[in-house]
């Protein structure tokens, strides 16, 4: 192909697709749904339908000409960000990574955080028809026996055992929930607490108990909330239990003192419930630490007594509010760690016993903290990093140029020591920029490309980001797939975007219910900055994400169609209003609203993209990439957008519905993975004018 563009295509010859208007409402929101049909899975109608559309896109993908460079380039680099921080626990540590041989994970126990250790569980023994993702591995405080879940072919209901690590020895053998999710173990290891979302969403009580001694009986926590999502977790001082309420906007409404019951004295209590704001946070000694957005828009950290939590005077403010967000903190020893971000990088320093800091932890450079090597950082549902042994902490670093690589430090000394080797680096230019918004609101992203590559002319350029549900995209290490794509001479925008967590609790409020379209804005607003700038042309530009951010990839490739020469929406929720069917799915109603409210039908009827595919316009090219057990975002979705846009657009280029099969929220292996990368790699190197050769050098 050539270094450009072309818009000389045949147009392409799509499966006929059916229309049955049916009549819909949602709220006072009524319409003739036309594709309302391709909702149902079990129709054979249907799967005939999805069989055809992806039997199409495939034989495209597979004729592009840099599919195979780009794949086996992906496969030289290797997998790039599966890089977790090891759990410590009982002396022992426990490592969980897919061997270069292997497709699946394993788990392995040893007494070194990078040593080889003894195999204790391996997906790739176990795997039959399907491929099996690792959804958790959580070893007793004890190091002698660990909950193990498993899911296969990408479906989120998993199989639980709590198995005996010594012996292999089965404990517990499956669970009565169908989704138990976040574990905690009792602190002497004789059981544990875990959350089940579908008791949750049927309304029952979300917090169940497993003892050991009675492995067949689960019992209800008795305790309640006011939301969906709870996560029960165990403080540093092996003592406490706090329940985190929300996973968008935590509130530690109850605290357990399992000392307390061992002698009889209690159970739940409430703990800050019905304070104001936004909290998460450690114990150390009698006091709990906690980052709060109460009176701090980006966070505050304060000293809040056990015996007093509720009473306000009663609390020690440790850090103010500043320009910076306060985003985790956890306590090891007698000190605490605190993870900031600046200007959206991360920084880590240490606060001594009586609460003033010590001093700054250096890192090796600028780049991002997280629990694992993926570039997105969810504080307020995953730790971003882990206890070791007293007075350390173990953690991910990586950086635009640099691989994930695992790192240990000691918060006495406040040394930092790099534990494993970064897997690829890349040689690059970082531009960190920003632009304004439709509101005037100011939006940062981070231009990344080979260092040799001339940003004074246009170069074929994908923005990808997030912007939902308090998520941080941090810049970091942005993966193998974009490795693979800078080399070859291709630009990545990484946007902060309204919705997300980078800068505090307005950032994500601006950016949900009905303001969601300002996520949406200030995409819009970065691409045309990326055109001012002359880096990229709208004919070379592109834009992508995933789940949320596949939302986002559809809404702002049919609202501005004009601005964007292709999209690749991954596991995407297209018809915001018709996602009422599926409970699971109904959980993104924190976020983006509730369509039986009248008010948000509105709302999302005006960005929602299924519903604002317009007739007799040119779309962007459109690769809809779906998984087909995807509880979350069901390839339902993906059907009716790519039924909509082929029948709506006047253009000739593709719009393309990939549903893979095995897969779920994700690619399940790491050979699915690779070929799901190249595909999309290819499409756009396609469309937006990459020329590659031998992989791009």
């Amino acid at each position: 192909m050539t270094d450009s563009p072309s818009d000389q295509m045949v147009p392409f010859n799509y499966p006929a697709t059916e229309q049955r208007p049916e009549a819909v409402q949602f709220g006072a929101v009524r319409y003739d749904d036309a594709f309302r049909w391709l909702e149902e899975d079990a129709d054979p109608d249907v799967a005939l339908w999805q069989r055809a559309q992806d039997d199409l896109s495939q034989a495209y993908l597979a004729g592009l000409p840099t599919i195979e460079r780009f794949a086996a380039r992906i496969k030289a680099i290797g997998e790039t960000d599966d890089v977790t921080v090891p759990t410590f626990a009982g002396g022992r540590w426990f490592k969980r990574h897919v061997p270069a041989d292997q497709d699946l994970a394993v788990v392995e126990v040893g007494t070194s955080p990078t040593e080889p250790g003894r195999r204790v569980i391996d997906l790739n023994a176990m795997r039959t028809d399907e491929p099996l993702t690792l959804s958790s591995f959580v070893p007793s405080p004890d190091g002698r026996k660990a909950i193990f879940a498993w899911t296969a072919g990408g479906r989120e209901e998993p199989d639980v055992q709590v198995i005996d690590i010594d012996t292999g020895t089965i404990l517990v053998d499956g669970l009565p929930h169908g989704k138990p999710q976040n574990y905690a173990w009792l602190p002497d290891s004789s059981g544990f607490i875990y959350f089940a979302i579908d008791a949750a969403l049927a309304g029952e009580r979300p917090l169940y108990r497993v003892t050991l001694d009675q492995p067949g009986t689960v019992t209800a926590e008795d305790v309640t909330a006011d939301h969906p999502v709870v996560r029960p977790i165990m403080c540093a001082d092996r003592r406490h239990i706090v329940l985190s309420v929300d996973h968008l906007a935590p509130h530690l409404d109850y605290i357990l003192d399992t000392q307390d019951i061992a002698g009889g004295n209690g159970g739940w209590r409430p703990f800050l419930k019905g304070i104001p704001g936004i909290f998460r946070g450690d114990i150390l000694g009698d006091h709990f630490l906690a980052i709060t957005d109460d009176g701090a828009a980006r966070g505050r950290l304060v000293s809040i007594p056990l015996a007093t939590p509720t009473q306000r005077e009663t609390w020690k403010e440790i850090v103010p509010a500043s320009d910076n967000v306060l985003a985790f903190v956890m306590v090891t020893g007698d000190r605490a760690v605190l993870l900031e971000w600046v200007d959206t990088y991360s920084r880590l320093r240490v606060i001594g016993k009586d609460g003033r800091f010590e001093g700054e932890i250096a890192l090796p450079g600028r780049g991002m903290v997280n629990g694992f090597g993926a570039n997105m950082v969810l504080p307020t549902m995953v730790d971003p990093m882990a206890r070791a042994a007293e007075g350390e902490i173990l953690f991910v670093f990586s950086a635009f140029d640099q691989a994930p690589a695992l790192y240990s430090a000691n918060l006495a000394t406040r040394e930092a020591k790099r534990v494993s080797e970064p897997k690829h680096r890349l040689d690059v230019q970082v531009r960190d920029l920003d632009c304004r918004s439709a509101d005037d609101a100011r939006v940062i992203y981070h231009v990344v490309a080979r260092a040799d590559l001339d940003l004074s002319k246009p170069q074929p350029t994908v923005i990808t980001g997030y912007g939902g549900f308090n998520v941080t995209v941090a810049p970091g290490w942005l993966g193998t797939q974009w490795a693979a794509w800078i080399e070859a001479g291709g630009v990545v925008a990484l946007a902060h975007l309204r919705g997300g967590g980078e800068h505090g609790t307005p950032w994500f409020e601006q950016g949900r219910m009905k303001l969601k379209q300002n996520s949406f804005n200030d995409v819009h607003a970065i691409a045309e900055n990326l055109i001012a700038r002359s880096i990229t042309a709208s004919d070379r530009l592109g834009v992508t994400g995933g789940s949320n951010g596949g939302v986002m990839a559809s809404a702002v490739a049919v609202q501005r169609p004009d601005l964007y020469r292709a999209s690749i929406p991954v596991v995407p929720i297209t018809d915001v209003l018709a996602r009422v069917r599926d409970p699971i799915t109904m959980v993104s109603s924190l976020d983006y609203g509730d369509p039986a409210d009248p008010e948000m039908a509105e709302a999302i009827h005006g960005w929602s993209p299924y519903q604002n595919v317009r007739d007799s316009l040119a779309y962007p090219a459109l690769l809809i990439d779906c998984g087909a057990n995807d509880p979350r975002c069901p390839p339902w979705h993906g059907r009716k957008f790519a039924a909509r846009v082929q029948q709506a657009s006047t253009g000739t280029l593709p719009i393309l519905l990939r549903v893979r099969a095995d897969a779920g929220h994700g690619s399940v292996g790491k050979a699915q993975k690779i070929r799901q990368s190249a595909d999309n790699l290819a499409f756009f190197a396609e469309q937006l004018g990459l020329a590659t050769k031998d992989g791009g050098r």
